[in-house]
């Protein structure tokens, strides 16, 4: 769990670090815009009380919940992470090639109207667009905790996943020729899209095993399709880490695969869309 919560932390401040950077980088090489580095800051605080409400709001529900209704709430919370994965690695994918370009002429217009809340509205978008999801992706395993040393272990991969995000961002702003944000961002989308699934498979399992099962199932439901806790448990580390990370199980039952392949499936319907679209709109008449 804890190699989920740093990758999570990582990958979530990297997003909000870089359209920091475009904005702060922007910002250095205009005199005129001098000024708006403290909306720029003003933004940066904003976003993460917005982030901090947020988690507030999550405790603050869960402690009024029935132990039914609890259930039904992570399950709701972990698909909506999942839903939430998919549709950023969407919006990436469509805006990725020209996120730096669009950002710095919409700065541009700010700037001529001198319309300075225009930044501190990017700056509070970014940090709490990226700070509430990784709240709410955190947070089904924040509710897991049940000891100090699972808090403190908890909370220092937290902290070690935000020194991996301003380390990467610190390594790509001064080798950008040997490392590009294109692939950085490549890779990355595939393993958020691994952990999507995972996310939306613990969900399902939660589902069956506490709501589900008081229905008449068929029996081959619960099936196991093959067994490799020979070669690789999901209880040993690496494999309760790849279990996490990428919804890997060592013994899968009919409707872990039915889950996956509803997720996967999903998700190839939505990017041959997005891929149509695309090709629609660079052909159509200007």
């Amino acid at each position: 769990m804890m190699g989920q919560v740093i990758f999570i932390v990582a990958r979530e401040s990297v997003e909000a670090l870089l359209v920091i950077g475009i904005l702060w980088a922007w910002m250095a090489h205009r005199a005129d815009a001098r000024a708006g580095k403290t909306w720029l800051l003003g933004g940066i605080v904003a976003g993460f009380a917005l982030a901090t409400m947020l988690a507030l709001a999550l405790v603050g529900v869960t402690t009024f919940l029935g132990a039914a209704a609890r259930s039904w709430f992570e399950i709701g919370m972990l698909t909506m992470a999942a839903v939430l994965i998919v549709q950023m690695v969407l919006w990436m994918r469509k805006h990725g090639r020209t996120l730096k370009r669009e950002m710095e002429g919409e700065l541009d217009r700010h700037v001529a109207t001198s319309n300075w809340w225009g930044v501190f509205a990017l700056a509070m978008i970014a940090i709490g667009r990226e700070g509430s999801e990784t709240v709410v992706f955190l947070y089904g395993s924040f509710l897991q905790l049940q000891s100090l040393a699972n808090f403190l272990s908890f909370f220092g991969s937290a902290a070690a996943g935000l020194g991996i995000a301003l380390g990467l961002f610190w390594a790509l702003q001064v080798g950008a020729r040997f490392v590009s944000w294109k692939w950085f961002f490549r890779v990355t989308e595939w393993m958020l899209l691994f952990l999507g699934s995972a996310l939306f498979l613990s969900a399902m399992g939660k589902l069956l095993s506490k709501h589900l099962s008081a229905f008449d199932l068929p029996g081959w439901v619960y099936a196991t399709v093959w067994d490799t806790s020979g070669v690789l448990s999901d209880s040993s580390m690496f494999g309760s880490l790849l279990a996490t990370l990428a919804a890997y199980r060592s013994q899968p039952i009919v409707w872990d695969i039915l889950m996956l392949a509803l997720y996967w499936g999903t998700l190839a319907v939505l990017f041959g869309w997005q891929k149509r679209r695309f090709a629609a709109t660079r052909i159509a008449p200007a």
